[in-house]
């Protein structure tokens, strides 16, 4: 299977609509239409209703013929994890405490969802999105296991964490996947309409944290530092080791694509949550994201030529 044509302008488009939001989140603070409750109220929605959602709407459909090159999807999405991981700590070692939490999560936990399923649909059309939906699993579940730890201490009910909402959504797709279920057309159109506010809400909550910070304190060389990591260092780390194995071209592919995109909106959510460094978490947002318009191109491009 040839690596389809990439259609640089939509994957370009997309980076500007999400900053487009953030902006809006921006002029909503400055505005005092939104203030900190109405933030906080907004993070408690994505977290427990929209993420989910989202999250169960992305496995509606999915062919179980492709079942056994989804589960080497599974397989490399866990490994992307374990390496993003072990070159993390050694990379933020002389990091502050509460910055780290934010870096380390940042870079564990991608925007993968909300940036990267429409890029690997622009890539490989409908086609390539059971193959992210599969490479989100892992992802999900590190985001709230390991990913709530790392702003807790390690602290917290372990039974909460596997009942909570984003997880359910992850154990009932899964199960609707392998028996091939599709819901009524009232509840599918339900659940993808609430699971389409994920976006645009959680990047009016990116802006509206990033308003409290002063605009020429966002570029610093720590995002700088962090960005180059999560945009640059990883996925050629991951392309590398997959050039070696050679797994399906769609699915090298899309994982390259995925383990390239920018820190993920969730980690200023979780930050402003747990009290760690809030605005370091926005910057790094905010700078990753927008960097990626030029990484994320560029990443395809080495793509198309290397697979």
């Amino acid at each position: 299977m040839e690596t389809a044509m990439i259609d640089i302008s939509s994957m370009f488009m997309m980076q500007i609509f999400l900053l487009c939001l953030i902006f809006i989140g921006i002029i909503t603070v400055k505005t005092r239409m939104v203030d900190a409750h109405s933030r906080a109220a907004l993070s408690e929605l994505i977290l427990n209703i929209f993420l989910p959602c989202s999250i169960l709407a992305s496995f509606f459909g999915t062919d179980r013929s492709k079942l056994p090159s989804l589960g080497i999807m599974m397989v490399i999405s866990l490994g992307i994890l374990a390496l993003s991981f072990a070159i993390s700590l050694p990379l933020y070692k002389r990091v502050d405490r509460e910055q780290k939490k934010v870096l380390l999560y940042g870079t564990l936990i991608s925007n993968a969802t909300f940036l990267g399923l429409p890029i690997v649909e622009s890539v490989y059309g409908a086609e390539g999105l059971p193959y992210a939906a599969v490479y989100l699993v892992p992802l999900r579940i590190a985001l709230l296991t390991f990913g709530i730890a790392i702003f807790t201490g390690g602290k917290g009910n372990l039974r909460q964490v596997f009942l909570h909402p984003c997880l359910i959504a992850t154990y009932l797709g899964i199960l609707a996947m392998i028996f091939g279920f599709t819901p009524p057309a009232l509840v599918s159109r339900l659940i993808t309409s609430l699971g389409n506010c994920t976006t645009p809400v959680c990047m009016l909550v990116v802006g509206c944290i990033l308003a409290s910070v002063n605009p020429r304190k966002v570029v610093t060389a720590l995002v700088m530092y962090f960005s180059f990591i999560r945009l640059v260092l990883i996925p050629l780390l991951v392309m590398g080791i997959l050039l070696i194995f050679r797994p399906p071209p769609i699915v090298a592919g899309a994982s390259v694509i995925l383990a390239g995109m920018p820190a993920g909106a969730t980690t200023s959510i979780l930050a402003d949550k747990y009290g760690a460094d809030r605005e370091l978490s926005s910057k790094i947002v905010f700078v990753s994201t927008f960097l990626s318009m030029i990484t994320a191109p560029a990443l395809a491009w080495l793509l198309q030529k290397a697979l």
